[in-house]
């Protein structure tokens, strides 16, 4: 019994701190932010998505296994879980609107906090942290969407020389050249975590 109330109880304070933060994360932020704030930058390929119940603090979880390809700043290895609150499995569902969703064999740009104490994590902003690869369907070249998750990713930047365009400035983007944003973030990278 005590330990089911313990339960409960860590379950509340993680959700009701999860609402602070989801308050803050419909703050709009731009890429240098959003770099400043990730303690994990990584360019891969998602190719493990399982839900369970966390066996440290039994909440919800998603476990979202990357293959690494670009360790941009500090990934621990090239293969790497990531865990976050919420998921689905046969009991329930526990999701964030703005939570974004993993898929294996989705390529990502993902930029995440540090894990808490409890190992936990999520995109800087939520959606705002992630950003799909894509094929371009005219070029076949690797994309970024830049969509409802992105709207002010290049607003107020105040280091626009990190840009690999400076037409991005202007906004409007639905999708970008892939390897042009992974250079974008090298770029604010070394100038933002020195």
């Amino acid at each position: 019994m005590k330990a089911a109330f313990r339960a409960l109880v860590l379950t509340v304070l993680v959700i009701g701190s999860m609402q602070t933060a989801m308050g803050q994360r419909t703050i709009r932020m731009n890429i240098e932010r959003i770099v400043s704030d990730a303690a994990i930058i990584v360019r891969g390929t998602v190719v493990k998505v399982e839900s369970a119940t966390d066996p440290v603090t039994n909440i919800l979880s998603t476990f979202v296994t990357i293959q690494v390809q670009q360790n941009l700043y500090g990934a621990p290895e090239s293969m790497i879980t990531l865990k976050m609150i919420g998921g689905s499995n046969s009991k329930r569902t526990l999701r964030f609107s703005e939570m974004p969703r993993y898929t294996a064999g989705q390529e990502i740009i993902g930029l995440f906090f540090a894990p808490s104490k409890s190992g936990f994590t999520s995109p800087v902003g939520m959606g705002q942290g992630t950003f799909t690869v894509v094929k371009d369907a005219a070029s076949d070249a690797p994309v970024v969407r830049i969509g409802a998750d992105h709207p002010q990713l290049f607003a107020g930047i105040k280091l626009t020389k990190t840009l690999a365009r400076s037409s991005w400035l202007n906004g409007g983007m639905q999708t970008i050249d892939a390897d042009e944003f992974t250079q974008t973030l090298r770029n604010l990278i070394t100038e933002l975590k020195k």
